[in-house]
């Protein structure tokens, strides 16, 4: 790593006709004074220290940003913007010279300036000879009195470190709230956008099949206006900055166009451009410019990255650069006249929020929650952002200001939020909760499909054992538990009353658990939880199976989709195989030699591991949901989502895909688990329900 930061001695720094101030961050030539950047004072910075040396692009990545990529655009306007600064009618000479395919160098001659001041009277030399002639005899006792008294400022400082971070902690207020319906159309609602002069809230209304509509609200009037197309579902991005038009995306469950529309939909909607991932969110900032977050960053579906896109040409460039190993940047709002962009950076266990300009410079982190921030406000008469965390039910007040959290308020008397858009502290529209999440069983002899769950348990994560049982999380007062139903009597019993892991897996025996965590897989036994070994992954995890012989298989995200690695965790030598499985996203294992796969292009294909080659492929359609597989045996079970299908492999691998069971009632599943002895499906399905669009208004006291 190259020197980044100067002594704390230099106080400027002079070259060509500059002066460079390190305190303030300004540079002088005479005539003109500017205020840099933190992020261009951190690369001059940079560039000075290192002035003999030529600088790469990696070196600016991992001394300059610290992150693990970068895009070479954010670079690029860096630099670009450095020069336009450093530029004067005095300074004519090159300053930052750029090195074809190397990097960058730093051209004029430098002079440090430093506080320190020494007489012209002292002789550095004879100086230090007299302090060594007058050293004095180190005593026993010195170490133990220099032990002591650190041990001692150790202590003061820890006492008021949490002095301090108790005194400027932001206790949490109860408030009461009641709640004014707006909205109680047939069908869900969902999506909702405020526009820039918070007058209007665009927002969906579905009611199963592929159409909906979307709707402009008036929230002072009431009147509604509404688009719709047929064999389309349509979905808000955005306002335009004017207020005058809504930006919309649409989509038939094969291709998705952005257009933009006249708000009161009078006129005709304008094509802008074609989306490839979906969802995304953003606002218009001039009548050229869109600022919104796009997935599919670096070939992974599910990482969002920052772009502002120019709708006339067509030109887009990248605001932010995520970390790989996350979700990536979800956009939250534009400030206008602070001419900002606030995003959350969602990482795979929190939420970073940040600040940044629309040109991707003078990124500022502000905050880290553990829940994540789907919409946020900013607040002009506080300067203040606001977010409602619909875990802990908290309205979270944070002054851009003073960077820090002004309150944190507990609300009372509000149902359950799937949307929320903050007005002010005192208000906010919000949407209930749309869905309900239900485990059912799928008798294969004789196609029952039966509801397994009490109507208040809201489960996900659920397995199926061979001997009757289902064990899965569910979420009780903001904390995840563990249980498991006996599907013979239909009793529920909780085997624990708080877990710290996402996922599980269930032995098909019933009687090992692995647990999962972010980079850590336990295994335990299901009687009581008592911990067997402990599997420590250098890298994310995002997808474990049990495989033959009670080996572990386990996928490790890589910089994006197709670098994921596959292995095998030996419970023998407890040691892990990598696989030599290109692109994996899920795997199981068919016998000692084959593997089944889904790659990251959406095929489905059998891997021979004797012979290092794919024997059969599969193509699969791409869903708008999630694909689902369980395997048991020679039979594999696959759902995208509407359908579920069985491939019977003990009929060869050239056997088609045979449609088993197709769900109703505007349903959708999210997992399977095939429970051969039962010869059943445990399916956990999400199904949409009529909600309401309301406004909460604090009760005064």
């Amino acid at each position: 790593m190259k020197q980044a930061e100067f002594p704390d001695s230099v106080i400027e720094v002079k070259f060509g006709t500059w002066c460079l101030n390190i305190k303030r961050q300004i540079i002088n030539d005479g005539i003109v004074e500017k205020e840099l950047e933190p992020l261009l004072f951190k690369i001059l910075s940079y560039l000075i220290l290192n002035k003999n040396t030529i600088i790469t692009r990696q070196n600016l990545i991992d001394d300059v940003w610290c992150q693990s990529y970068v895009d070479d655009n954010a670079i690029n306007r860096a630099i670009s913007e450095l020069r336009k600064i450093l530029k004067s009618p005095n300074q004519a000479a090159l300053v930052v010279k750029t090195h074809y395919r190397k990097g960058y160098s730093f051209v004029p001659n430098v002079e440090f300036i430093e506080s320190g001041y020494q007489s012209p009277n002292s002789n550095p030399v004879n100086e230090l000879d007299s302090k060594e002639a007058a050293k004095p005899v180190a005593k026993k006792y010195t170490v133990w009195v220099l032990a002591l008294l650190i041990i001692l400022l150790a202590s003061i400082v820890v006492s008021l470190f949490k002095w301090t971070a108790t005194k400027n902690e932001v206790k949490i207020i109860d408030k009461s709230y009641q709640e004014e319906v707006l909205s109680m159309k047939d069908g869900s609602h969902s999506y909702l956008v405020l526009s820039p002069n918070e007058k209007n809230i665009a927002f969906i209304v579905s009611k199963g099949g592929v159409g909906n509509q979307l709707i402009n609200k008036e929230l002072d009037t009431g009147k509604e206006k509404s688009l719709s197309k047929p064999g389309y579902k349509l979905y808000p991005v955005g306002w335009s900055h004017n207020n005058n038009e809504i930006i919309y995306w649409q989509s038939n469950g094969l291709d998705c166009q952005v257009f933009i529309v006249d708000s009161n939909f009078s006129g005709e909607s304008r094509y802008l451009f074609d989306c490839s991932h979906l969802p995304f969110s953003g606002q218009g900032v001039n009548d050229t410019s869109l600022v919104y977050s796009k997935f599919g960053y670096r070939n992974r579906d599910e990482l969002a990255v920052l772009m502002n896109r120019n709708l006339i040409t067509g030109e887009e460039y990248q605001i932010s650069s995520p970390n790989l190993n996350s979700y990536g940047d979800q956009f939250l709002a534009y400030i206008k006249g602070k001419n900002k962009v606030v995003f959350e950076r969602h990482q795979l266990d929190s939420s970073e929020l940040y600040i940044a300009d629309v040109e991707g410079g003078s990124q500022t982190h502000l905050y880290n929650t553990k829940n994540r921030i789907w919409t946020l406000k900013y607040h002009q008469g506080s300067d203040s952002l606001l977010w409602y965390d619909n875990v802990d039910r908290i309205l979270y007040q944070y002054s851009l200001g003073n960077q820090k959290l002004l309150q944190k308020i507990s609300m009372r008397g509000i149902s359950d939020y799937s949307s929320t858009m903050p007005l002010n502290p005192s208000e906010m529209l919000a949407i209930e909760y749309p869905f309900s999440v239900r485990i059912h069983q799928l008798d294969l002899d004789n196609f029952n499909f039966k509801d397994m769950m009490p109507k208040d348990i809201y489960p996900f994560n659920a397995q199926n054992t061979d001997n009757g049982y289902i064990y899965y999380l569910f979420q009780d007062a903001q904390i995840v538990k563990l249980a498991v139903l006996d599907t013979t009597t239909g009793t529920v019993s909780i085997k624990s009353n708080s877990v710290d892991f996402r996922e599980i897996r269930v032995s098909s025996d019933g009687e090992e658990l692995l647990t999962i965590k972010a980079n850590e897989i336990e295994v335990r036994d299901t009687a009581e939880l008592n911990l067997k070994d402990t599997i420590t992954i250098d890298g994310n995890i995002i997808n474990v199976e049990y495989l033959n012989n009670r080996n572990i298989g386990y996928i490790v995200r890589g910089n994006n989709t197709t670098s994921n690695k596959s292995y095998l965790y030996d419970r023998e030598t407890k040691k892990s195989i990598l696989l030599p499985i290109s692109n994996p996203i899920w795997f199981e294992q068919l016998s000692s030699s084959k593997y089944i796969f889904l790659s990251a292009q959406n095929k489905l294909q059998i891997f021979d591991s004797w012979n290092n080659l794919i024997t059969h492929e599969f193509e699969i359609s791409p869903v708008l949901y999630m694909h689902s597989f369980t395997l048991d045996g020679d039979k594999l079970f696959h759902s995208d989502g509407l359908n579920i299908y069985l491939y019977d492999f003990s009929l060869g691998f050239e056997v088609k895909a045979e449609l088993v069971y197709t769900l109703k009632d505007n349903k959708l599943i999210s997992q399977l688990s095939y429970a051969n002895g039962q010869d059943s499906l445990s399916i956990t399905t999400i199904e949409t329900n009529n909600n309401k669009l309301i406004k909460v208004v604090e009760v005064p006291q």
